[in-house]
């Protein structure tokens, strides 16, 4: 085989030279990394150039989103303009290489996975059509884009100006997928640190197994691996940066594009020269792609409503003591799980009750600012967190003076679940969650609630047996109800946006809930 020649040519011809020819194997580092990025520079396949069935025009009248499972489309929505023809843009990125006497670029090295990807859409109803475009041309606009794709072996570099223009496009409600194409470390490391550096106030968590990117189509339970895969277990691993309470970027630290497109054969290559690739193995590789696109979609439809700005109260400027300040707790978890949520529930409450209500949300460190202005404190996320010991001492103070703590899971994942009943034990130790009873005065501090409405996925999995019920738990201090939680998402239903899969509470129940929440908390 040939070694490709890697340059940035200042004219196509000096693309054309003769390839250097390699036939010794190469020396390489660490655990099959290889010397540089440029080891991995192999092209798949060739590019088959199918085409895909014309999409529809974007003047005709009809929507081409179908009904995503457990979330069917109301016919308000289906009235609304046509969404766009592209779901997925593949990204033109990196320089080129010349490879058997053929140019060749680092974004098309699996040239036939988005071909793939739409055909997997399509048979699912998704009438989009593949696409690819420029950072130059690219419009940053997720109503015409909604996601795109970035693929690969070498690391991920942009200008400033293209970060900027990147982080809003995602901050708008885009989304950027990074495939590490033969699971080369240099994408996937290099993928990390950029966004990382992109987003400061968040970060790449793991997904958990529940989390709807896995369930939206077919449940994802257990995967198979071409290459790699030792560490997992038989289980998918992607890591995702939250915006809300969808995923703004997603990282692919196996490789997904060849298993999409079938073309595996490049894998023995890489491993005849020393390299150690990681990859998902065909079947689960278009097991994950089918699941993609419906994510994108419905989650593109969240970051409309959550891509809106918001303005937050500053701690400086206390409210009136008559104002009811709705104060949100930050932790190391995705503490801001649905931006503008809270907005619309204190709105229903203004509308509802005689409250003074403060419509600015306040945002709260535990380990800095001091809490003993805001009597609410609002604690949600959407998965692992771990509380610090200020944080626990600012949290048990707060209770103990009779304050309030309100807790949320959103979107109803296991694995805040289970860190919040272990960290509220840590709290308090002495206490343990229990069942408020449905005749508890705070199912009738604002509203009568005596029956609520849930959402399809909880419906499906629970409803029978919750039979209708509000569910809520609490523990007491001092006798007194200081501690609420909601194990079902509560703050979504505020949005009045469907959130796909989410275990919670429809949007007339959730606002109901919420605001006899905030009244009891404030008359007892």
């Amino acid at each position: 085989m040939t070694s490709p020649k890697f340059s940035r040519p200042k004219s196509i011809c000096s693309l054309l030279l003769p390839a250097i020819v390699s036939l010794a194997p190469i020396a390489f580092g660490q655990e099959g990394k290889g010397v540089s990025a440029n080891d991995w520079f192999v092209k798949s396949a060739d590019d088959r150039k199918e085409k895909t069935q014309v999409g529809i025009s974007g003047g005709e009248k009809r929507d081409i989103i179908p009904s995503l499972p457990g979330m069917p489309i109301p016919q308000t929505d289906r009235k609304k303009p046509p969404s766009p023809d592209y779901l997925l843009a593949k990204v033109k990125w990196g320089s080129g290489a010349v490879i058997d006497q053929k140019l060749t670029e680092d974004w098309n090295l699996a040239p036939n996975d988005m071909l793939e990807f739409h055909k997997l859409a399509r048979s699912k109803d998704f009438k989009y059509m593949p696409t690819q475009t420029s950072l130059a041309e690219f419009s940053y606009d997720p109503a015409l884009m909604p996601a795109i794709l970035l693929g690969g072996v070498r690391e991920v570099k942009f200008t400033p100006t293209q970060i900027n223009r990147l982080r809003q496009y995602v901050l708008d409600g885009g989304m950027i997928v990074c495939d590490s194409v033969y699971g080369s470390p240099w994408l996937y490391e290099s993928s990390l640190k950029v966004f990382d550096d992109m987003f400061p106030e968040s970060r790449f968590r793991v997904l958990p197994l529940d989390h709807p990117l896995y369930h939206i189509s077919s449940d994802i339970e257990q995967v198979t691996y071409r290459s790699g895969g030792e560490g997992e277990d038989g289980k998918p691993f992607f890591e995702g940066l939250y915006i809300g309470s969808r995923i703004g970027v997603l990282v692919s630290k196996y490789g997904l594009g060849c298993g999409m497109a079938g073309e595996m054969e490049v894998f023995d290559q890489l491993e005849k020269k020393g390299l150690k690739p990681k990859a998902y193995s065909k079947e689960s590789a278009r097991q994950i792609g089918e699941n993609l696109a419906p994510y994108i979609v419905g989650y593109g439809r969240v970051g409309e409503a959550e891509g809106k700005a918001e303005l937050f109260g500053a701690l400086d400027q206390n409210a009136p003591t008559s104002e009811f300040v709705f104060a949100q707790v930050k932790h190391d978890g995705a503490w801001n799980a649905h931006p503008g949520a809270a907005r619309q529930l204190l709105s229903r409450l203004e509308k509802d009750s005689a409250i003074p209500v403060n419509l600015k949300r306040v945002s709260v460190d535990l380990n800095r600012d001091d809490t003993s202005a805001y009597p609410f404190l609002f604690f949600t996320g959407l998965d692992d967190f771990t509380l610090t010991n200020k944080q626990i001492q600012v949290l048990r103070k707060h209770v103990d003076q009779g304050g309030t703590l309100v807790i949320n899971n959103a979107l109803g994942l296991a694995t805040f679940h289970q860190a919040a009943v272990r960290e509220m034990r840590r709290v308090f130790p002495a206490d343990e969650f229990r069942l408020l009873p449905e005749t508890h005065e705070i199912f009738r501090s604002l509203h009568t609630i005596t029956s609520v409405n849930y959402t399809p996925a909880l419906m499906k999995d629970q409803g029978e047996k919750l039979g209708g019920r509000p569910v809520l738990f609490g523990v007491k201090i001092k006798g007194k109800l200081r501690v609420i939680y909601s194990p079902y998402d509560l703050e979504g239903g505020w949005n009045e946006v469907r959130y796909p899969l989410s275990r919670g509470y429809q949007s007339d129940s959730a606002k109901q809930l919420g605001c006899n929440i905030i009244m009891f908390a404030m008359t007892t």
